[in-house]
């Protein structure tokens, strides 16, 4: 049975947690209520923490003499400046974590497309840009998984979202435990899923593991800041593939040829590809290949139904009057 590492996540205290949003209500967010009980959070809500109270009137970015300033429109404050304080403050006093989920649309804590206004009050929307609370986040944590609520709903970055996070995680409690075969074997569990990534991962990462833990995880930040691509799942399979090329039969391997050409033209899922590469190692009882994190990167608790509405009846008969 695979164990799982226990993420820390910075989240917004509004998403499902704690009633401090402007309005003074919680924000329903399926992907925290279900990683609740997997991922260790660090709830935060930057206008809370500097005293605006809830319910509180909205900020909004505004643009003034070619610098974008935190304004409250109703009252004419300009909140720049506290809040920078206290973001600096919270950046140093974070303890190591491994991501970032933050509330869509904020000016203060919403990374991505935040409007930005002409003049405090009406006017329209005259650029885009991240909160003021984010943007320091996203400068301090640049090749870290940082993610929001709305970008979530997304199949494909929940699931690189996910996958980081654990490894993120995997990373940090190996180095915490101060024993370099821990780090090690979290090393050559991820090597394939790795190399999803990079074909040149394994080279790059076998490299900085000589060279110390912080060398390492300057080279994992660096390699999971990109993005998997089906022809880097291809040549992973292969790989796996080859190595009981000679305990299968030419049937076998054409038919497994025949799968990765068809998961290249979209035609099969990667789930499918996985499964039977995870089928071929169990059946070789290759247990340290079945054990690799690239075919169960995060909780199968996790992973979304693949048809959420797989026993409706679409053929039952309908009544004519």
């Amino acid at each position: 049975m695979r164990r799982f590492p226990r993420p820390r996540i910075v989240v917004s205290a509004c998403l499902e947690f704690d009633e401090v949003r402007y309005d003074g209500k919680v924000v329903p967010c399926p992907v925290v209520k279900e990683l609740k009980p997997y991922v260790d959070f660090l709830k935060i809500c930057p206008e809370y923490e500097i005293g605006l109270g809830v319910p509180r009137d909205p900020l909004r970015i505004v643009s003034i003499g070619g610098r974008e300033r935190l304004i409250q429109p109703r009252t004419g404050r300009d909140i720049t400046d506290p809040m920078d304080v206290f973001t600096d403050r919270l950046i140093v006093s974070l303890p190591p974590v491994d991501g970032f989920l933050f509330k869509s649309g904020s000016p203060t804590i919403g990374f991505y497309n935040i409007k930005v206004y002409d003049k405090p009050v009406g006017a329209g929307v005259a650029g885009r840009t991240s909160g003021l609370f984010a943007r320091k986040i996203l400068r301090r944590y640049h090749d870290y998984p940082l993610e929001d609520d709305l970008r979530m709903k997304n199949g494909k970055i929940r699931d690189e979202f996910l996958t980081k996070i654990f490894a993120f995680a995997g990373f940090r409690e190996a180095a915490e435990a101060g024993d370099p075969d821990q780090v090690r074997d979290f090393h050559d569990r991820n090597r394939y899923l790795f190399m999803c990534y990079d074909t040149d991962a394994e080279s790059m990462l076998d490299g900085a593991l000589a060279r110390g833990n912080s060398e390492y995880f300057n080279e994992m930040r660096r390699l999971l800041s990109k993005h998997r691509t089906s022809e880097g799942y291809a040549g992973v399979a292969m790989r796996i593939f080859e190595l009981y090329g000679d305990r299968l039969s030419s049937g076998e391997k054409a038919w497994f040829r025949a799968l990765v050409a068809k998961y290249l033209k979209n035609k099969v899922s990667r789930d499918a590809l996985l499964d039977t590469l995870e089928l071929f190692a169990v059946r070789m009882s290759d247990w340290k290949t079945a054990d690799q994190t690239v075919f169960a990167p995060y909780p199968q608790e996790l992973v979304p139904d693949v048809d959420q509405r797989l026993d409706r009846d679409y053929w039952k008969a309908v009544s004519i009057q």
